[in-house]
């Protein structure tokens, strides 16, 4: 029964995720799982949070098997819910401090989910999912590390001054100052072209995606009507360093417009093909290439062993990451842009410390999965641990405006092509997320630790 209560849990818990967004399930869960495992055994304990992380896991993350099989995605969720098994070896039936144990130890969990293997996935982290909960004062303050200990540590609490001191912490995050001045506003046009077949295939004719990103942008914006036009990732499906009629195309738009266009384009290298960011003004400008790679997307891990397991392996070939953070110059106001899965990284969030925040990403090739919603859900939480604004944009949605506050101030529907006008604010200064809360998971696993000496300690 208990290890049918496990899966349960878990299984209740990823509806706390988009697009069904009921955070209390959060809580409720993560409850469940640590009454189990103050209740058993060792052994009992492993099997408890391995079955919890598992009926998490292949619910949340079903998506990825949507176009490569059930293969993979089943090999990538029960390898990962060995990572949920942590906990079991911190919290211990009867004994002292489980309360705080469990909250640092999952803290630690949602570490190890976004680093390993691979560079990690951490996709599936809980503390994800409290963008509309009381939570969300903590992400400027200490981001998505310290929204999972403060999870952790309300979900475990069984005395009522536990209780209280747990909810106290987001409570006085909202009264904390922020550290962020808002500017004058830019007006930008985000254009969704669409593709005409979702997966895989989505760029299989040669410039089909190209030409409707090109005919909707002519079509939509008038000349000096915006600062700044954006497309997504993947936008441009030719190299337009080898295609001279494609990159004239662009060069003539941004003229006939007098407007920069930012595109999302792949192009080829000696090294491998990149993932690319370019700015046009008048002509080709900065340049951006992606730096954080998807495993088993842009890369392949293990690859003699991946050929084996899914026939879809071989399609796959491995890109050429780039190696620096490119900040974006457009009439003086700045900004740098995360392309796709970039915004799990959450490296990445203490460099969103320019007047605004660019997300480019490509939906296509997931078709119409839950990922499209547990991706844009993610961007809000950058929005709220950097209190910037984001101009999201996506070749099937949902492209939309995000104020710094995490919510959608507009949006388009999804699969439908068209553009999306409107302003954001420009902002200054570091959120306190940006400057300190890279401390967060280390002093937790300091705290971990400690505890857990004072605990045998007093036990021996």
């Amino acid at each position: 029964m208990r290890y049918l209560l496990a899966l349960f849990f878990g299984a209740l818990t990823s509806l706390s995720f988009e697009p069904f967004g009921f955070w209390p399930l959060a809580f409720i869960g993560l409850a469940g799982w640590f009454s189990l495992l103050s209740r058993n055994q060792l052994k009992s304990r492993i099997y408890i949070s391995y079955l919890f992380g598992a009926g998490l896991l292949l619910l949340n993350q079903h998506w990825t098997g949507i176009y490569v099989g059930n293969v993979p995605w089943l090999i990538l969720c029960l390898s990962q819910a060995l990572i949920f098994i942590v906990p079991a070896f911190f919290v211990s039936k009867g004994s002292k401090y489980n309360h705080y144990l469990f909250a640092l130890s999952y803290v630690f969990t949602e570490l190890l989910l976004r680093t390993v293997p691979f560079t990690g996935f951490g996709w599936t982290r809980l503390s994800f999912t409290q963008v509309d909960s009381p939570l969300a004062g903590i992400y400027p303050i200490g981001g998505v590390a310290l929204v999972a200990l403060v999870l952790g540590l309300i979900s475990s609490a069984r005395k009522f001054r536990s209780l209280v001191i747990a909810a106290l912490l987001p409570a006085v995050c909202w009264f904390i100052p922020a550290n962020v001045q808002t500017q004058e506003p830019i007006s930008i046009a985000l254009v969704q072209g669409g593709v005409v077949n979702l997966g895989l295939g989505f760029n299989s004719k040669p410039q089909e995606v190209f030409k409707r990103h090109l005919d909707q942008s002519l079509s939509s914006i008038r000349s000096n009507e915006v600062d700044l036009i954006i497309w997504p990732e993947n936008s441009v499906d030719v190299d337009v360093n080898t295609n001279p009629q494609v990159n004239e195309s662009i060069k003539n738009l941004s003229m006939t417009l007098n407007t920069p266009i930012l595109i999302g384009a792949v192009t080829k290298s000696m090294a491998g093909p990149k993932n690319q960011s370019i700015l046009y003004n008048s002509d080709k400008g900065q340049i951006y290439t992606k730096r954080y790679l998807t495993p088993f997307g842009e890369y392949l891990p293990l690859r003699s062993v991946a050929e084996k397991v899914s026939q879809y392996s071989a399609q796959i070939t491995d890109f050429s990451a780039g190696e620096q953070n490119v900040v974006f110059n457009v009439n003086n106001r700045k900004f740098n842009t995360l392309i796709c899965y970039e915004l799990i990284n959450d490296s990445f969030v203490s460099e969103a410390t320019n007047d605004f925040l660019v997300v480019q990403t490509n939906n296509a090739t997931f078709g119409n999965t839950n990922q499209l919603d547990q991706q844009h859900n993610i961007a809000r939480v950058r929005a709220l641990e950097s209190a910037r604004d984001i101009a999201y944009v996506s070749t099937t949605g949902t492209t939309s405006f995000i104020s710094s506050q995490g919510k959608i101030l507009s949006s388009l529907d999804k699969f439908k092509p068209a553009t999306l006008k409107g302003q954001i604010n420009t902002s200054q200064g570091p959120t306190y997320r940006q400057s300190l809360g890279h401390l967060v998971e280390p002093l937790a696993i300091i705290a971990l630790l400690g505890l857990l000496l004072l605990r045998v300690r007093r036990e021996s």
